[in-house]
C-alpha cells in the first residue's frame, strides 16, 4: 500500500487520504535499462563459457583443435563471435560517453571534455581490438629488450599505452561522485588489470611450459574481466544521464533522478 497523507478541516475531523500510487500519465516516466543490463552481462558471460565448455564437452571434428565451431566461438581466436562482441562493446562505451559528454556541454556543465576523452580512448581501444594493433607492437619490445623464453613482448611498449589510458580515464573518473566514480574506478581497474595483468601471467606460464587447464582458465578470465571492465564504463555514463518517457516519446538529460514509483 502507498503512504497516506493526514489533511485537516475545518471541523477538526482529520480525513485519511490515500496517496497516489501511479503515476501521473501527464509526467514524464523514468527509463531503467536494468533488463538490458542483464541480458548484456548473460550475454557476455555465456559466450565467455561456450568458449571453454565446447571443445571440452563436444568431441568432433568440427569442435575440436582448430575445427570452425570452435575456432568460431574462442576467445582466443580473432575475427569470430567473441571479437565481434568485444569490439561492439568498445563502441558502445564510446557512444555512450560521447552522448554523454554531450547532454554535458547542452547543461553547461564544467568538465564535460572529460567524457569525450575517455569516448576517445575507448573509440582507440575498439579499433585495437578489432584489428589487433597492441600485438603489433611485439617488434618494438624485441628491439627494446631480450627474454629468454618469456615472449609477451608486446607488454613492454604497452605499459607506456597502459599509463596513458589510465590517465585519461581516470581523469574522468576523478570527476565523477558516488557510483558513478567507483564505476569507472572498477572498470578501468579490471580493462587494464586484465589486459595486461592476465597477459603477463599467459605469459609466465607459457615461459613455463604449462599450456593446460590453468592457462586456459587465465585466458578466458581476461577475455572476461575485459569485457565486464568495459561494461561498468557503460554503466558510468548510463548511470550520470536520465532517461524518460512520456506520450511515445523519448528524453535524455545530464544528471540522475528519482524513480517515479
Amino acid at each position: 500500500m502507498g503512504a497516506a497523507v493526514v489533511a485537516s478541516i475545518d471541523d477538526d475531523r482529520t480525513e485519511i487520504i490515500p496517496a497516489i500510487r501511479e503515476t501521473d500519465p501527464d509526467e514524464p516516466r523514468v527509463v531503467r535499462l536494468r533488463k538490458v543490463a542483464w541480458w548484456v552481462l548473460g550475454v557476455t558471460v555465456t559466450l565467455n563459457v561456450l568458449s571453454m565448455a565446447i571443445p571440452a564437452l563436444i568431441d568432433h571434428p568440427l569442435t575440436t583443435e582448430r575445427g570452425e565451431i570452435r575456432v568460431y566461438f574462442d576467445v582466443f581466436s580473432e575475427g569470430n563471435l567473441p571479437t565481434w562482441w568485444s569490439v561492439a562493446l568498445l563502441v558502445l562505451a564510446a557512444v555512450s560517453h560521447a552522448v554523454t559528454g554531450a547532454l554535458a556541454v547542452a547543461a553547461r556543465l564544467r568538465g564535460a571534455w572529460a567524457w569525450f576523452v575517455s569516448a576517445a580512448v575507448l573509440g582507440a581501444l575498439s579499433l585495437d581490438d578489432h584489428t589487433s594493433l597492441h600485438e603489433r607492437l611485439e617488434r618494438i619490445g624485441k628491439d627494446w629488450v631480450t627474454f629468454e623464453r618469456f615472449p609477451g613482448y608486446w607488454l613492454v611498449p604497452g605499459i607506456i599505452a597502459g599509463a596513458v589510458i589510465a590517465v585519461a580515464l581516470g581523469l574522468l573518473a576523478w570527476r565523477l561522485s558516488g557510483t558513478t566514480r567507483w564505476c569507472m574506478i572498477l572498470g578501468l581497474a579490471l580493462l587494464l588489470g586484465s589486459a595486461m595483468g592476465m597477459e603477463l601471467v599467459q605469459g609466465l606460464l607459457v615461459a613455463e611450459g604449462e599450456s593446460g587447464p590453468i592457462y586456459v582458465l587465465v585466458l578466458h578470465a581476461e577475455e572476461l574481466g575485459e569485457n565486464l571492465g568495459v561494461l561498468l564504463m557503460i554503466a558510468a555514463a548510463v548511470r550520470s544521464v536520465t532517461i524518460t518517457a512520456h506520450a511515445g516519446r523519448f528524453g535524455v538529460q545530464y544528471g540522475r533522478r528519482e524513480a517515479v514509483r
